[in-house]
């Protein structure tokens, strides 16, 4: 028998909160999440656990433990809280594109080199709709998308969360790369081991760039020489371009450089190296309108052609 005095004692806003400490096990970490005071997300908690009488949460010292009764709680929350989101989807569709915001994630290379003229081009069309543009990590970028804190993301895959739906988008070419100058700029028909001897300028460990590079050396048997580590694609170029060494990268990044011809893209055997971008979604009944719409208009490519 259902007790009508928690339709007035429970709210969804303390539903909505309990289930973001649990997510992250953590109040602060939920408060930064909510957009809320530290004491704002306690106090919805506590008033939570005495309108049901029980024990949600244990507080250890900065430890969150959720208790027997704040795991059954939190899986008809969630369960309800998703419902009620997929309702508010669907009616947002009756709203067509007046208005509506897109939240877009990139990994480094797609977000800064090819997304902007994608969002730039769906801007054009629909000029009313806010949009947002994240770059980070792949793996960054699928927590976002499991937290909903964006609606897609483009990337490489491996995708492997089953929650989280890849759909292939386009291709992208890794190419070797050396300064206007350098000795084997000009040499056609070259191997991976005649660059056995170069500082090769790297991106992080986790880079998808990296990891390709790395796996087409062991299979040629080549021991790459890692010069030096660096955080961002502008950065390598500019130290190819200085002379500290080469580097592979996407033919999307190094566009303007080889038309100033500062870099010069080499003829090496089992260069480009290919791989796939595409757009990553959390699994859902509904899709908004803003979104349904976008990723409709992804595959066409026209916005990678200029005016």
């Amino acid at each position: 028998m259902p007790r009508p005095d928690l339709d007035r004692a429970v709210t969804l806003h303390q539903l909505r909160t309990f289930r973001a400490v649990v997510d992250r096990l953590s109040f602060s970490a939920a408060a930064v999440e909510l957009h809320l005071r530290q004491s704002s997300v306690s106090y919805q908690v506590k008033e939570l656990e005495e309108a049901l009488d029980v024990v949600l949460l244990d507080r250890l010292g900065k430890r969150v433990v959720v208790t027997e009764a704040g795991r059954v709680l939190y899986d008809y929350a969630r369960q309800m809280l998703n419902l009620l989101d997929e309702a508010a989807l669907a009616i947002d569709q009756l709203h067509g594109l007046e208005r509506g915001t897109l939240r877009v994630g990139g990994s480094t290379t797609v977000g800064i080199y090819v997304l902007p003229m994608a969002l730039g081009a769906f801007k054009k069309q629909h000029p009313a709709i806010a949009i947002s543009l994240e770059i980070g990590s792949r793996e960054a970028l699928q927590a976002k998308l499991l937290g909903d804190e964006l609606d897609i993301a483009v990337m490489a895959p491996p995708v492997l969360d089953p929650e989280l739906d890849f759909e292939p988008l386009m291709d992208d070419e890794l190419v070797m790369v050396v300064p206007a100058g350098h000795p084997l700029s000009r040499r056609r028909g070259l191997r991976l081991q005649d660059f056995a001897g170069e500082s090769f300028l790297m991106r992080e460990a986790a880079s998808d760039t990296r990891r390709c590079v790395e796996e087409l050396a062991r299979n040629e048997g080549v021991d790459l020489q890692v010069g030096m580590e660096l955080g961002s694609n502008g950065a390598i170029k500019h130290a190819v371009e200085g002379g500290l060494g080469v580097a592979v990268l996407s033919r999307h990044a190094v566009a303007l450089e080889r038309s100033a011809h500062s870099l010069v893209v080499v003829d090496v055997k089992g260069f480009p190296i290919r791989r796939k971008w595409g757009y990553v979604l959390l699994r859902r009944r509904h899709m908004p309108s803003v979104l349904r719409e976008f990723v409709e208009f992804l595959p066409d490519l026209a916005w990678l052609r200029p005016d």
